[in-house]
């Protein structure tokens, strides 16, 4: 009964999961794709002007983001991508309680012989696998873009080896007629190195999922449990925003879940601290110690899947309203 019942979740949910995961791997290919068609060296002079309003808003350094790495980990952060997985979450943590209800059909699936408690396992797991599936995604569009993408490169000057000690200096206002004019994006970024940050694009759609599904476990209305998560989620946006604009108000970082949903800093630990982003913690300097990938997916996966297991008891427990 619980294999009927997962397939009955997938057939439900199965054209949400595959189209966010679609779309995601579209939009991360092309997003990537731009990446390397356009040089930032001729705007960082631009750039530098808006450095210090840059540094108000990335929790990374301003070389990191003009760096190829750089500049592709910010595809996890682009609006479309967050609410690509946030939908996901949203749409199917509100369809295991408060849906059903809502539609009159929680009655005629309990009246089968399945547990409140396997019900819900099932639905859980659909969610979570579509988590999965869609940062998976992500991450797949990006590595067939850095994989399949040239750069440009600017003519490099011809360098001259100096004699005796063997070091090459670039003879200045020179172009080397032989160096290549395109290289593949993947002599600059390391796909792997965007694996930490795919999941933690997935901790925070496992995060959402949890949390919705923990709304819907006590309330009857889906449309009340999603107003529910999308205040949730714009006023979790708001303190971000917040607590990276206004200085007296950083503390304003802890309350907000979106501080461990930085993917930019995650590949900025793969590409300058290696290991750090698969650890819990590590110490940039011997007196200073900062959190690392790991922690970051840990905690948002945690605060899901605790979403998860409450609702679950909540809804073994609940005398459930009579259809209307």
């Amino acid at each position: 009964m619980t294999l009927a019942m997962l397939r009955q979740v997938w057939r439900e949910s199965r054209w949400l999961m595959l189209g966010c995961s679609l779309v995601l791997f579209i939009f991360c290919w092309i997003r990537v794709w731009l990446v390397g068609r356009i040089d930032m060296s001729r705007f960082q002079g631009i750039l530098e002007i808006l450095r210090p309003e840059f540094e108000n808003f990335s929790p990374v350094d301003f070389e990191q983001a003009l760096t190829y790495p750089g500049r592709v980990a910010f595809t996890f952060t682009e609006p479309m991508v967050v609410f690509m997985i946030v939908i996901w979450g949203i749409a199917r943590g509100s369809d295991a309680v408060s849906g059903p209800l809502g539609r009159g059909t929680m009655e005629m699936m309990l009246s089968q012989p399945v547990s409140r408690f396997r019900y819900m396992l099932c639905k859980n797991i659909i969610t979570f696998a579509g988590a999965l599936a869609i940062a998976a995604s992500a991450w797949a569009g990006m590595a067939c873009s850095i994989e399949t993408t040239s750069v440009k490169r600017e003519n490099q000057p011809i360098k001259m080896q100096i004699p005796l000690v063997k070091i090459e200096v670039a003879i200045p206002f020179t172009r080397d007629a032989n160096a290549p004019q395109r290289m593949p994006l993947s002599d600059f970024v390391d796909k792997e190195d965007m694996l930490a940050s795919a999941l933690d694009l997935m901790a925070l759609g496992i995060f959402f999922g949890g949390f919705t599904t923990l709304m819907s476990a006590w309330d009857q209305y889906r449309w009340r449990t999603i107003a529910i998560a999308t205040g949730f989620l714009i006023a979790q946006l708001l303190l971000r925003v917040m607590s990276l604009s206004i200085e007296d108000m950083a503390w304003l970082k802890y309350t907000t879940i979106f501080s461990l949903y930085e993917p930019e800093v995650l590949v900025s630990y793969a590409v300058h601290q290696r290991g750090a982003e698969w650890s819990f913690w590590f110490h940039p300097t011997p007196e200073t110690w900062k959190l690392g990938g790991l922690a970051y997916i840990s905690i948002l996966s945690g605060g899901g899947l605790a979403g998860f297991g409450l609702a679950t008891w909540i809804f073994c427990r609940r005398d459930l309203p009579a259809p209307v």
